[in-house]
């Protein structure tokens, strides 16, 4: 029985998750009026407007790794 409780709790908590992440922005910022936590953007992904997440145009444009190449060899 608690197991049951337990997982419909966890449940509801990755639902009112979901509601939050994909809540408009001006809905998020009545929330914010209440509680200053809740107006905060979602991670990365929810949106394409920034481009932080765009990947540079050219393979050039990435910095180039440091550190050395590790080879390894399988066993035969």
């Amino acid at each position: 029985m608690w197991q049951e409780i337990a997982v419909g709790a966890i449940v509801a908590l990755a639902g009112l998750y979901a509601l939050w992440y994909w809540l408009p922005a001006a809905w998020r910022q009545r929330l914010g009026r209440v509680r200053p936590e809740l107006a905060q953007a979602p991670a990365c992904g929810a949106c394409s407007t920034c481009g932080g997440c765009a990947t540079p145009a050219a393979p050039a444009a990435r910095p180039a790794e440091a550190g050395q190449t590790v080879w390894m060899r399988s066993k035969p």
